[in-house]
């Protein structure tokens, strides 16, 4: 009864999901596990009245860019304290399995529609200014939370295309934004600055709702965005329920020659990291950490935490090197964003909510960004036959409630038809063929950036002091204790192969087929592929599968002529079809 209890001291109700599997574990049941089923129905029923009173819960979705697996304490790395992140991490569900896509457009993509980017044409890179491309027409998950009554909120970073307006996010179901159409800014002054065909173009990128926020040049982007989260929740009418996403430009890199950006009291926090981009970086995650704290005491101040799902994800891993690398780090992983190995598209990820029944605990059941629109809707009492038939995401609710085993057995990573390159994740077995670019990403970069490790060592008081961990500690009757941390910390620290361990080397560059067991091989040292060639023959069948639904990758076609800032009073700018909404800016 530890978990129902605390809820039930603390005023908190979960709620009660029947799922297919009920069925299929009640032989496996004892009469005490029985009786404490019974007990759960019985206490959700007398607390129905609460329930009812309380309404459709909040959804708060925090999207961090580019960040390394390394470089959250909860993965066992002691160089930056994320303190808040971990309390969040700690309390909720660790998602050890999670993945991306490996760039930011694709992942934003599938977050959104609930669909594979290879079944939008949108399986390449990332949307870049001037671009055409845009997320093909189709209900989002905004749109789906709106029509279920919610006010909804998008903050941050778009990246999903704006040549025409009716691809904005305020014609996409989001009631307000405040933000950047593209997917990179400074981190001050809100330019983005591209060079194409040799030529720089530069314009001011920050949206409030249609019209350019310059008022808010000069405030710092992590900051800016937290202030609008605390105040749309101040602001927010509670008999309706919020969805609010906060997709950050943190820890994404700016514009070449100012990198990355941090306020200089931050920086100087991280005096034992020698290496000065890197010092930047952990300042950078730093106040990504701080706003993640203050938007769940802004929710605890409007009694709104009590009924609040909490999702935390990076879109893909970090680009530790090449043209637009940020100083991240992967540790342990091989790879970087833009590759199909576990550093490019497994990701940070955790889920809080008292709604969870089993949590405080680290799960390695394979989740996949895509399940977020279907799993969210059924945690707010969407009923599923609404939503488009075609949608790839899975409904999870009942497996992240109950610690149900979960109904995901592959995750198709990608599959690029020009660059034939693709993954697939089959229960614990990974099978790549082919590599993006060159195979030039296709190592370990994490371990270098790691040198510098903080003095204090992991600090399990900071997290118990942080804002989360303060809030945490007073809802939870049975509060974690700090050796609690230091064992879940332990378990969701991913270990490569002992050092004694056959390795086979496998690089599919080189034209080779590489098939990794996963749970057993996370860093993909050991190909098995010639010892299991029965497995890779169905993953490629299940691959070919997957292929028949492919839509080829929308053109890359730069209208820069017509999008160029300095026709707009140099703000990036919607530039067809201006007679949706009046193209001046």
């Amino acid at each position: 009864m530890y978990k129902l209890s605390r809820w039930f001291i603390s005023g908190f109700s979960p709620v009660l999901v029947i799922s297919p599997y009920t069925c299929r574990w009640s032989a496996m049941l004892s009469r005490s596990q029985w009786l404490l089923i019974i007990s759960c129905v019985l206490f959700c029923d007398l607390h129905k009245k609460i329930q009812c009173a309380t309404g459709q819960p909040n959804v708060v979705f925090i999207v961090a860019d580019d960040l390394g697996w390394n470089d959250v304490g909860f993965h066992g790395s002691n160089q930056i304290p994320t303190p808040n992140i971990d309390a969040l991490a700690y309390n909720g569900i660790i998602l050890n399995s999670h993945y991306g896509q490996s760039y930011g457009t694709p992942s934003r993509a599938a977050l959104f529609t609930g669909k594979y980017p290879m079944k939008l044409g949108m399986q390449g890179p990332s949307i870049t200014p001037g671009e055409s491309r845009a997320l093909p027409q189709g209900k989002l998950i905004s749109e789906y939370f709106k029509e279920m009554g919610y006010a909804t909120h998008l903050i941050g970073k778009w990246n999903l295309g704006y040549s025409r307006w009716n691809d904005t996010p305020t014609l996409r179901g989001f009631d307000h934004f405040l933000g950047l159409y593209n997917s990179f800014s400074s981190y001050y002054d809100y330019v983005t600055s591209w060079k194409f065909n040799g030529k720089d173009y530069s314009g001011f990128d920050l949206r409030r709702d249609t019209v350019p926020s310059w008022n808010d040049a000069g405030k710092y982007a992590t900051d800016l965005f937290t202030e609008e989260a605390v105040d749309v929740i101040q602001k927010h009418n509670v008999n309706t329920p919020l969805f609010m996403m906060i997709a950050h430009l943190a820890v994404h890199i700016g514009n070449e020659g100012k990198w990355l950006e941090a306020p200089q009291e931050t920086v100087n926090k991280f005096k034992h990291i020698r290496d000065p981009n890197r010092r930047t970086y952990a300042a950078v995650v730093s106040k990504l950490d701080d706003s993640i704290g203050a938007v769940f005491e802004a929710l605890d101040a409007k009694n709104m935490l009590q009924n609040t799902i909490i999702v935390f994800i990076s879109d893909n891993g970090a680009p530790t090197v090449g043209p637009s690398h940020n100083w991240g780090s992967n540790y342990p992983l091989r790879g970087i964003k833009d590759t199909l190995f576990e550093g490019g598209v497994r990701t940070v990820a955790c889920i809080w909510s008292p709604l969870l029944v089993q949590s405080s605990r680290v799960s390695t059941d394979l989740i996949h960004i895509t399940d977020w629109l279907p799993t969210l809707f059924t945690a707010v009492g969407g009923d599923l036959g609404v939503l488009d038939p075609d949608l790839d995401g899975i409904d999870q609710w009942s497996s992240l409630v109950y610690d149900l085993p979960s109904a995901r057995n592959d995750i198709p990573l990608n599959i690029d038809e020009k660059t034939r390159n693709a993954a697939l994740r089959f229960s614990y077995w990974k099978l790549i063929v082919g590599t993006s670019g060159n195979g030039s990403y296709n190592s370990y970069f994490g371990a270098p950036l790691n040198e510098d490790i903080d003095p204090q060592s992991y600090n399990t008081s900071a997290i118990n002091d942080s804002p989360i961990g303060r809030i945490a500690r007073k809802i939870n009757y049975n509060p974690l204790s700090e050796n609690d941390f230091e064992g879940l910390r332990n378990v969701a620290t991913l270990k490569c192969l002992d050092a004694k361990a056959k390795r086979n080397p496998c690089d599919p560059a080189s034209g080779a087929v590489c098939l990794y067991n996963i749970p057993n091989d996370p860093c993909e040292e050991n190909d098995l592929a010639k010892f299991f060639p029965s497995v890779v023959r169905r993953i490629k069948r299940t691959l070919v599968d997957y292929r028949q639904g492919l839509i080829p990758q929308m053109e890359v076609t730069t209208d820069i002529d017509n999008a160029d800032p300095k026709l707009y009073q140099y703000a990036w700018n919607p530039w067809r079809d201006c007679s949706d909404v009046s193209c001046s800016s």
